[in-house]
């Protein structure tokens, strides 16, 4: 019989116009995801092709996510049409089997469901097709990606979506409830979310995820492009896993379904929550015969006891409603896992900071609050409506105004009430995990700033209900409004001024509270409380009262409300809009510079077609830098009055200034020789300079200058700048005139490139290419500078430059500090303002400061230790320490890095100063990021490599190995093992997103996930290859010949011939391995056995696996010879212990035959585990199978 409900109810989805909609718009989001580059989703980044088969499988993944809600409609909504048409009664007294009823009704919706799909994989197919897709985009069509997709993906989640909410239909009997399900369940499923930032939880969270989005992230994680371009993951393992738990799931609640669905005529059977009560019967009431007569008195106050009235009885309404409990309490669930979740870096949490958990607040509560006034405005202003009470209270004497304002206050008190909850839980949390104060102000403060756009969605939502006048057409209304809000942003529309509620962001510091960021945001936020006020106005005109008309009416009726004094103050309402709106345009795009992205790259195409053929002219050099830079921060100006000596390094005469302005900036040339004016591009910065007297080899050119760096209004965006009320930071590259090329300036991204007809990038020169060898990686226009400045800053802070402090002084409220370095250093130098607490340590009485904010000394001293360490360590096996003094200076944590300047190190608040370290088995990144600055004294400001291919390995990853030294020698091999598991996460998942081509470690062109991340590996694995001494002579040596080395400057292949001539023979393939080439392992223990014998001794038998691989610049792999030794350890731990507590039993290097060797070997105790390579020192692809527990017979 289930065929006659499946063949009914599939007619009757297919002739449903909501069934063809839904295609159409989701068909439309796919063809763009596939064929626009403003939508970066499904992986099809750098070189990964935009119809790769893992694309397809991650999009069509995707939206069988977003389809919850349109199964919602053709599965739920087929159980429940029976009961809300009134059929139930007469369907259910026919001689049916609820399993043919719910097969046929869910049959009938999957099929509806899949049709919708195919439409998506259609446009999928097409989008890529388009003429304006790059055609080196587009790989060659695979038919096996859709189908596997939807054999693996889609229709088990198709299924289980589907057996979800078909049990809520069928047990609620409420499509209310059936959607407040269904957005517990997008909650639940974002809080499991939370477990993929810590790789240690990966089986967590990859079975927790019903959808296998995250366990087909896992199994693609370190996918090559060749590999995302040219396959699927295999069925197995994390994979595999996932599929067969949910799809076991998916049959409990089928089960489930058909046993708890009950086919009972309405009002006779059992509801799962609770007994239906039967309404009592009234008491019989006499009608009184004479009733008191009443006399109305209404005064000025009434309206407003109305008004609160409603308001009250609104409000109440929507706090007690199921909806609304249920998605508060599913946010505050949300909000505590992921402040409880949430991790910093490297595992280690972060002390629960008050901005931090507004934070959370915000990204927690945003997705349902948006929800929640969009559903209630429909709710609240068709309240009366649906109760068919409408035509009661309309007919009462209250004031037209009254209802629409109770309703708008109702829905304001609704948001508040619901961040109320918010703070309050987060307050909560804080006071859980203790160590940061509670401050209830910025709370306040963040929430009312954070809540200005839902109160304006929610007005403007109201407004839409009122226009309607039809509660679904408003939703839908509200529903376009924010995917037109969307597409906009996508079609370079971005400014403010028309994206409605649109704001510039206000980023919070600690150290520079709101800063100057809240003038252009009140701007803004008033702008558009204007014009929502304007709408609910518009609103007031057309509120329906009484017996609905048609539009015309309506129109005709508002017309008539909008006379007098309501017209007049719309008027004055829009005026004073426009005018808000005039005043902003005049700031953010006459006062500063906007424009969209693809302008700004169009300017960077033009800069490059025009003055790359500049690039590599010689041209004179920077030797001396004088400057006096006043810092105003009360109004976030720098004056800068500078003195350059230039100095020609060359061969020849030179008779050619090339100049790189800022542009932005005022820059004034005070004392230029004679010359003359060959170009000057003031858009771009760029000109040339013919001078009447050309500079002869070693003679030099004194140049003065001024800079104005002045703030005049507000931006658009809201984008921290360098200048802040407290905690200034900027460095010469920002401010400060340059000569040449500006090669920073290239448009790199490479399909942008092809849009504007530029070639491949090339990010640096080749290593081979010795006319490279004259400049630094640091640029052109200099090489080792004296430096000598003096900088000013208002009086209540203090300014640090590189240099020692030479004299400071007061005078006219303002404080002065003269520092001069005292041996030639780097081009390369910053400044920094701010108000700071200091704490002081010292190493061998070497000052060592740490300027921090006050609320900030959470881990002061844990940065003094490393120092202290760093130059114990470095001192000792490299060069000595070529300054007298260490600084760290903590900067607002707009941006989270640290960087080394000669004797100063700046330091975001956000990366270290609020780590959490209290539990001692957290990795103690702070040690090691102050580490890894300190090495920088060494490899950067002793040794600077030429501006070619490895010059970012002599510096990062040199400082990567001697900051894993330092902390090797503090917390032990185990600390380091699990640093470098997420080493090898980063580096491995690095290689996916590769822009232009990977490149062995000697030839990395400043690739991050490269020269720290495989740079920690390849170093550690060296040290334990060649012994730390070998290889730490080796750098010294290298230290001692290139250290401060005029040009040509050093470069990987020189550092590379140390090391050699410190390897043994059997080394240096090795080394060619690790450095020349890009190798990977594929070593894992396939089975572990133990068998005591009758001495009491063990026989461990160890099957492995073994593989050695090669891959080129895309991915393409192809097999070696295992060629090398390769360790194997045998393991004891005691029952419930981890594994910082086992015990070695057996541990050795063997030179194994076969890629699935056998060996068996005898220890004393009772092993626990077996490992090959089981510290992880080689770079293997799934390096959690290189161990495995033994099997005891």
């Amino acid at each position: 019989m289930w065929k006659e409900f499946f063949k009914f109810d599939l007619g009757y989805q297919m002739k449903q116009p909501l069934l063809w909609i839904f295609a159409v718009i989701l068909a439309l989001m796919a063809f763009g995801a596939s064929s626009s580059d403003s939508i970066q989703i499904g992986g099809a980044i750098g070189n990964i092709n935009r119809n790769a088969p893992t694309v397809v499988a991650q999009l069509l993944t995707m939206f069988s996510l977003l389809s919850m809600l349109l199964i919602t409609i053709f599965i739920a909504g087929a159980v429940l049409r029976d009961s809300e048409v009134g059929m139930a009664d007469m369907l259910f007294a026919t001689p049916m089997r609820k399993w043919d009823y719910l097969f046929g009704r869910f049959a009938a919706g999957f099929v509806a469901c899949l049709v919708i799909f195919a439409a998506i994989a259609l446009a999928l197919m097409l989008g890529p097709l388009m003429p304006w897709v790059d055609p080196q985009r587009v790989g060659a069509f695979s038919l096996h990606a859709y189908a596997w997709s939807f054999a693996v993906m889609v229709i088990p989640n198709l299924l289980f979506i589907g057996a979800l909410l078909m049990l809520l239909a069928a047990t609620t009997r409420s499509m209310l409830l059936v959607y407040v399900g269904v957005l517990g369940f997008f909650v639940l499923w974002g809080m499991a979310g939370a477990f993929t930032r810590d790789i240690n939880n990966e089986w967590i969270a990859v079975l927790l995820d019903p959808f296998g989005m995250r366990a087909l992230g896992r199994m693609t994680r370190y996918f090559t492009s060749a590999e995302a371009n040219a396959g699927l993951p295999p069925f197995s393992g994390f994979l595999l896993a996932n599929r067969l738990l949910w799809l076991g799931i998916t049959a409990v609640l089928f089960a489930a379904t058909v046993l708890l669905f009950k086919p009972q005529r309405a009002g006779t059977g059992k509801r799962l929550f609770g007994k239906h009560k039967a309404e009592p019967a009234a008491p019989a009431v006499a009608a009184p015969q004479h009733l008191p007569r009443s006399v109305p008195a209404f005064t000025a106050a009434t309206a407003w006891r109305q008004w609160w009235q409603i308001l009250r009885f609104d409000a109440a309404g929507v706090f007690k409603s199921v909806p609304f409990l249920v998605m508060l309490l599913f946010a505050v669930i949300n909000l505590i896992t992921t402040a409880n979740v949430g991790k910093n870096m490297y595992g280690t949490a972060v002390y629960p900071m008050t901005h931090l958990l507004l934070q959370q607040i915000n990204n927690s509560f945003s997705f349902m609050l948006i929800i929640i006034v969009t559903f209630y405005a429909g709710e609240l202003i068709f309240k009366e409506r649906q109760a068919r009470i409408a035509d009661v209270s309309d007919a009462m004497p209250v004031p037209g105004w009254v209802p629409l304002l109770a309703k708008c206050t109702a829905l304001v008190g609704v948001i508040a009430g619901y961040l109320l909850v918010g703070i309050v839980a987060a307050i909560g949390f804080q006071l859980y995990k203790g160590g940061a104060p509670v401050e209830l102000g910025l709370y306040l403060k963040g929430t009312l700033l954070g809540a200005l756009f839902f109160v304006l969605m929610a007005l403007c939502a109201l407004t839409l209900q009122v226009l309607s006048n039809n509660k679904f057409i408003g939703y839908l209304l509200v529903i376009l409004l924010m995917v037109a809000q969307m597409v906009l942003g996508m079609l370079h529309f971005e400014h403010n001024l028309y994206a409605f509620g649109g704001t510039p962001a206000i980023k919070y510091s600690d150290m520079n509270g709101y800063g100057h960021f809240l003038t252009g945001w009140s701007w803004f936020a008033l702008y558009w409380s204007l014009f929502t006020v304007a709408l609910v106005m518009l609103a007031q005109a057309f509120w329906v009262r009484g017996l609905s008309a048609d539009w015309r009416a309506r129109l005709r009726l508002a017309r008539q409300r909008l006379q007098g004094g309501a017209g007049i103050a719309l008027a004055l309402v829009l005026l004073c809009w426009a005018g808000t709106g005039g005043w902003i345009y005049y700031n953010t795009n006459v006062l500063n510079q906007y424009e969209t992205a693809n302008i700004g790259m169009d300017k960077q195409a033009r800069y490059e077609k025009l003055y790359k053929q500049y690039k590599d002219l010689p041209q004179l050099k920077i030797t001396d830098i004088r400057a006096d830079v006043d810092i105003y921060p009360e109004q976030r100006q720098v004056l800068i009055k500078g003195h350059y000596v230039l100095q020609n390094k060359t061969t020849q005469a030179l008779d050619t200034l090339r100049i790189q302005l800022n542009p932005d900036l005022e820059t004034q040339w005070m004392n230029l020789p004679a010359h003359k004016i060959v170009l000057d591009d003031k858009e771009l910065g760029f000109s040339i300079l013919k001078l009447a007297q050309p500079l002869a080899p070693g003679a030099t050119l004194p140049l003065n200058f001024t800079v104005a760096v002045t703030h005049e209004g507000f931006t658009n965006s809201g984008t921290p700048d360098q200048v802040n009320l407290n905690g200034s930071f900027f460095n010469n590259q920002a401010f400060f005139p340059h000569f040449g090329y500006a090669k920073e300036m290239e448009l790199t991204d490479r399909n942008e490139r092809r849009k504007r007809g530029l070639g491949e990038p090339q990010r640096m020169a080749k290593l081979e290419d010795s006319s490279a060898y004259g400049n630094t990686v640091l640029g052109g226009d200099a090489d080792w500078i004296h430096f000598d400045t003096t900088v000013s800053t208002s009086g209540e802070q203090t300014a640090l430059a590189p240099g020692y402090l030479q004299d400071s002084w007061e005078k006219d409220g303002r404080r002065y500090y003269r520092y001069k370095m005292d041996q030639p250093m780097l081009p390369f130098f910053a400044y920094l303002s701010a108000r700071w607490e200091v704490k002081k340590g010292d190493w061998r009485g070497l000052p060592i400061e740490v300027y921090f904010d006050k609320k900030h000394g959470y881990n002061t001293q844990r940065m003094i230790t490393s120092v202290q360490k760093s130059l114990d360590y470095y001192t000792t096996q490299f060069t000595p320490y070529q300054h007298k003094q260490v600084r760290i200076l903590e900067f607002p944590g707009y941006q989270s890095f640290a960087q080394s300047f000669a004797n100063t190190i700046p330091y975001s608040e956000g990366i270290g100063f609020i780590a959490d370290l209290r539990d001692k088995d957290d990795i103690d990144y702070v040690f090691y990021v102050t580490a890894h600055e300190m090495a920088h004294q060494w490899w950067g400001h002793q040794v600077i490599g030429a501006n070619v291919q490895g010059a970012t390995m002599l510096m990062e990853s040199l400082a990567q190995y001697s900051a894993l030294m330092v902390m090797e020698k503090e917390y032990g091999r185990d600390k380091m093992r699990r640093f470098l598991r997420y080493e090898l996460d980063r580096y491995l998942s690095g290689r996916g997103g590769e822009a232009i081509e990977e490149l062995p470690l000697a030839r990395v062109e400043g690739q991050q996930y490269i020269h720290y991340n495989k740079g920690s590996l390849v170093f550690y694995r060296l040290r334990d290859e060649l012994g730390e001494e070998a290889l730490n002579r080796a750098l010294k040596r290298y230290l001692q010949d290139k250290g401060y080395q005029q040009a040509p400057f050093t470069t990987s292949r020189e550092l590379l011939a140390y090391i050699r001539a410190e390897a043994p023979q059997d080394k240096q393939a090795l080394i060619t391995d690790l450095f020349e080439k890009i190798v990977f392992y594929d070593n894992r223990v396939t089975q572990a056995t133990a068998v005591q014998r009758k001495d009491g001794q063990w026989d461990v038998t160890l099957q492995l696996h073994l593989a050695k691989l090669e891959s080129d610049g895309k991915g393409k792999e192809s097999p070696r010879i295992y060629d090398e030794p390769v360790e194997i350890a045998i393991f004891a731990r005691a029952p419930g212990s981890k594994e910082k507590d086992e015990k070695i039993l057996f541990t050795d290097k063997r030179m194994l035959s076969g890629s699935e060797p056998v060996v068996t070997i005898t220890v004393k105790e009772k092993p626990f585990e077996v490992g090959v390579d089981p510290y992880n020192k080689m770079i293997d692809r799934v390096p959690r199978d290189n161990r495995k527990e033994v099997s005891v017979h």
